[in-house]
């Protein structure tokens, strides 16, 4: 059985824990921007001010990151990501750190930041999944130093992998020279190639020229 567009913001992260009733009431105030896109589409660009929410409400979307030297570039499909930066849109750098595009058709809500500031942060609950989404952002990053000490070249690229990715599932591009590489861990091109060739024999990312493909950063540290 098909949502309702209600039903669907319900499952949205900003929108979990209201009734029918309230969000019904939160929505009178605020005016609902529905853009539709097609396979290939971008729905914003790295750098562009984040001055909004920008919800996925049907669709899957992918991500590009670029180094700001050009000393490589990350392609990630984000199946499962429905809501882009929210906590971007406040801070001292209110822009998004990377592109994200449209893997299928789709369609995405926006909010403007105003309205969010104004009526939706007037009910509790939505301000308790605002902050619990930006300190669930803080505490990744907190496990990600914590889990992962540099004390071995694999640790160091893992780290690294997981430090740009937005999420750990999904597949994983890697557009970077093995010196490069090296170069960011602090490693040896020698070390890097043997730690890479380790999990490429372990079933874990494949080699491909120019970089590697992870089908799912969680096996790599399991």
């Amino acid at each position: 059985m098909e949502l309702t567009m209600f039903e669907r913001l319900l499952q949205l992260p900003l929108f979990q824990g209201l009734t029918t009733l309230e969000l019904s009431e939160v929505m009178e105030h605020v005016r609902l921007n529905f853009v539709n896109y097609h396979e290939g589409d971008e729905i914003v660009m790295q750098g562009d001010a984040c001055h909004k929410l920008v919800y996925v409400i049907s669709g899957d979307i992918g991500a590009e990151y670029r180094e700001k030297n050009g000393r490589f570039t990350l392609v990630e499909d984000l199946p499962d990501l429905k809501v882009l930066e929210p906590f971007n849109m406040f801070g001292m750098i209110q822009k998004y750190s990377r592109s994200y595009f449209f893997n299928s058709d789709g369609c995405t809500l926006t909010i403007e930041r105003p309205v969010v500031l104004k009526h939706l942060m007037n009910n509790n609950i939505i301000r308790i999944n605002l902050l619990n989404i930006a300190c669930n952002k803080y505490q990744q990053t907190q496990r990600l130093m914590c889990e992962f000490p540099d004390n071995s070249v694999r640790h160091k690229m893992v780290k690294f992998m997981l430090a740009y990715s937005t999420v750990g599932k999904g597949r994983k591009e890697f557009r970077i020279k093995m010196t490069e590489l090296a170069d960011i861990v602090h490693e040896t091109r020698l070390n890097v190639s043997v730690a890479l060739n380790e999990m490429q024999a372990q079933g874990l990312l494949t080699l491909q020229r120019g970089g590697f493909i992870v089908e799912n950063l969680e096996n790599l540290y399991r």
